[in-house]
């Protein structure tokens, strides 16, 4: 073992002894939403995140599937009292930070703010919550940029691909098939009403979840869990009507214009899921692959490196309530798509014919342990991490379970997951860039 691992291996020690130390208690406020309670004595700042179940975009109807996002969006239109440039001031003037965003699953609200101004954030945050005024002016123009957004590939055609093209692709006709946005057509009949009908039933206390974390008490937590919640009406959990669903992968390639000397190539491969004991070796399988975005990573290694065919490039794991599937993105020059293709096809050949190596193996299994270590260092990556893994199913443990589980997986099960679920000839490709129309 040398230097650096023996550092990673101690670090991650001594971490590890660190989040143990921190407390993780499941709780309950007394208006009756549960949430998991983290004590950090180490963090100036109170984090709240919130989630309303079932509210994303594959639990409308297809023609308003892009209504979570436009809420999403209009919902700081202003707030109670406040207009929407007194609301924003207000917020900076307490160094609060408060968002919403949605995916095809739920809706999200994010809250951080110093623990010396608590009090009066919350009164921002719940009035967000419960009286958002949606100035109809401002509301407008919010649902003509995301309409001009959706229709934009220049603008950020990652998330044009990963939120829109991709699940009309490995989804269709499953409600997943819409995406995050729905069409621009449908997207621009939407209309106040609809923002306040859809707040009507989503946003109620029965449907809601929190994670809170900071240097509070579990009974200062649950006071401020009421005090968020105070006036928002109790309503029904909102029905999961979300079937399960396999990615469809095929051997097409789409194009979709836009103007520029450089593509971005997009991709599709299966994966396992959460609570699957396979994804362990997934993890390893696919950091190899370019999940951990180091030169080690065979994406850069091969693609960029080796043959000079992409700036950047690498893997994500996607994980929605009833589906699961790794995204990836190349960026390259327009006459360099088809090579970088036919070499990253390559590539995957390779992996389910030969696999990974025992060094490659070891230098995942440290790396994910070194990634944790950096990763989770603020109360607020430890919010983000717990919190998601919460609506994965797992609980407060799966951080010590995850990192025992990556260490027992052998090099014989990568392989054999590699040779199971890797099939060259069986990827779904999106290009977005220049060169042909």
């Amino acid at each position: 073992m040398n230097r650096k691992e023996i550092f990673v291996v101690f670090a991650c020690l001594f971490f590890f002894d660190s989040a143990k130390a921190t407390e993780f208690k499941e709780s309950v406020s007394r208006c009756g939403v549960k949430f998991l309670f983290i004590n950090d004595n180490n963090s100036s700042l109170v984090h709240v995140k919130i989630v309303f179940k079932n509210a994303g975009a594959a639990c409308r109807e297809k023609n308003k599937s892009g209504l979570p996002l436009f809420y999403s969006s209009a919902v700081f239109c202003g707030a109670g009292d406040y207009s929407r440039a007194q609301f924003s001031e207000a917020c900076s003037g307490l160094a609060a930070k408060i968002s919403c965003s949605a995916d095809a699953d739920n809706l999200y609200f994010s809250f951080a703010v110093p623990t010396t101004v608590l009090k009066e954030a919350v009164a921002l945050f719940n009035a967000a919550i419960k009286s958002p005024n949606f100035e109809e002016d401002k509301v407008k123009q919010i649902q003509n940029n995301i309409a001009s957004y959706v229709q934009n590939y220049s603008a950020n055609p990652r998330e044009i691909a990963f939120s829109s093209i991709i699940p009309s692709i490995i989804f269709k006709s499953h409600k997943y098939e819409s995406g995050e946005c729905g069409s621009p057509e449908d997207l621009m009949k939407l209309s106040v009403e609809d923002l306040k009908n859809y707040k009507s039933k989503f946003l109620v206390t029965a449907n809601a979840e929190a994670c809170v974390c900071g240097n509070i008490s579990e009974a200062e937590a649950i006071a401020l869990v009421d005090q968020i919640f105070s006036g928002v009406e109790v309503g029904e959990p909102a029905a999961d009507d979300v079937e399960n669903v396999t990615p469809k992968l095929n051997s097409e390639m789409k194009k979709y214009y836009s103007e520029g000397p450089q593509s971005s190539v997009f991709f599709v491969l299966k994966t396992e899921h959460p609570l699957s004991p396979k994804r362990y070796a997934a993890s390893l399988l696919y950091g190899i692959l370019g999940e951990s975005h180091t030169f080690k990573a065979r994406i850069l290694s091969k693609l960029r490196t080796e043959n000079g065919l992409i700036y950047s490039g690498g893997v994500s794991t996607v994980d929605l309530k009833h589906a699961n599937c790794v995204f990836g993105a190349l960026k390259t020059d327009n006459s360099k798509v088809q090579s970088a293709v036919n070499l990253l096809k390559v590539i995957i050949k390779d992996f389910r014919e030969n696999g990974i190596t025992e060094s490659e193996l070891q230098f995942i299994k440290n790396n994910i342990k070194g990634s944790a270590l950096v990763g989770l260092r603020t109360s607020g990556a430890l919010c983000n991490f717990y919190f998601n893994r919460r609506l994965l199913g797992l609980g407060e443990t799966t951080l010590e379970e995850t990192m025992k589980k990556i260490d027992d997986v052998s090099l014989a099960e990568v392989n054999a997951l590699a040779a199971e679920i890797l099939d060259e000839n069986n990827m779904s490709f999106i290009v977005i860039g220049g060169g042909e129309k």
